[in-house]
């Protein structure tokens, strides 16, 4: 079920890409404030903004990246992932939308700057900032033989948030 979901989510990232061919990968100086339609394609600008791939090479990445995930992250990436579905079930728990919410976001100088707005929009930027940073830190650990991963294969007990 959760692969399903994943599946629909990167269609519609494919989607937007092959019907805006460089919208995910907007010039930083023409970009300056971002206030995207989704926070999927919002999350997606940042990945390539800060880590130069497509969110596409995390598409059903490891035991995490995507919608849903359980048992052990596989390596570094992964463990971002994990730690950004924690980060979203905070906000979930604390009566946020984060999958949908909006929020603007600044690039300069290789830096992502969270703009205004309310409490969830600052805290929804906040997670998928942390995230694509640690995605940059983990670089050396992505495989992409991790990309596609079979839940069935992931192994041993979920980690706590």
């Amino acid at each position: 079920m959760a692969r399903e979901g994943r599946a629909w989510t990167w269609m519609i990232l494919v989607g937007w890409e092959f019907a805006f061919p460089g919208a995910l990968n907007p010039p930083s100086a023409v970009l300056g404030l971002t206030l995207a339609s989704c926070n999927l394609a919002q999350f997606a600008v940042m990945i390539k903004q800060k880590t130069g791939k497509s969110a596409l090479a995390y598409n059903g990445y490891g035991c995490y990246c995507g919608w849903g995930g359980s048992k052990q992250p596989l390596d570094a990436t992964d463990r971002c992932c994990h730690a950004h579905d924690c980060c979203y079930k905070k906000l979930v728990a604390a009566g946020c939308r984060p999958k949908t919410t909006t929020y603007k976001h600044d690039f300069r100088r290789n830096q992502i700057t969270c703009g205004n707005g309310n409490s969830c929009q600052k805290r929804t930027c906040a997670c998928d900032k942390r995230a694509v940073e640690c995605f940059q830190r983990a670089a050396s650990s992505y495989r992409k033989s991790y990309s596609n991963y079979p839940n069935s294969k992931c192994r041993g007990s979920t980690p706590s948030c």
